[in-house]
């Protein structure tokens, strides 16, 4: 495991958590996006917490928008309902997120950690 992030699941809730720590650019989350896919594919809805509130986005613009297109046609991401967890003012994971959001509308962000898996837990699709 890199030492940039961790996966683990969560059995209440079926949740997998994805922490970031420190410098992340694409690199970093395309591996992990790899990872999730290959170990938890199965899980149907597939539920992704997307801890990014210590983690320095290190992704230009453009890589942005190519991570956001990326989870957009991913089949198995493109079915996921994802929390990103950002500190406040944290502008470029929100910015990230929101271009995720845009088409899928299966993304939201939040600042509380406790909403994002009320929000994961509940069955109710979108926002």
């Amino acid at each position: 495991m890199s030492p940039n992030f961790k996966i683990r699941y969560l059995t209440g809730g079926r949740i997998v958590r994805i922490h970031f720590i420190g410098r992340v650019g694409l690199a970093e989350r395309l591996q992990v996006a790899g990872q999730v896919v290959g170990r938890y594919r199965h899980l149907n809805p597939l539920r992704l917490l997307v801890d990014t509130r210590y983690a320095e986005t290190t992704m230009s613009t453009a890589e942005q928008r190519r991570f956001a297109e990326f989870i957009r046609q991913h089949p198995v991401l493109r079915r996921a309902r994802i929390a990103v967890l950002f500190r406040s003012g944290d502008s470029p994971v929100a910015l990230t997120a929101s271009r995720i959001a845009q088409r899928a509308g299966n993304t939201r962000q939040f600042l509380v950690e406790s909403e994002a898996l009320a929000w994961l837990r509940s069955r109710k699709q979108g926002r």
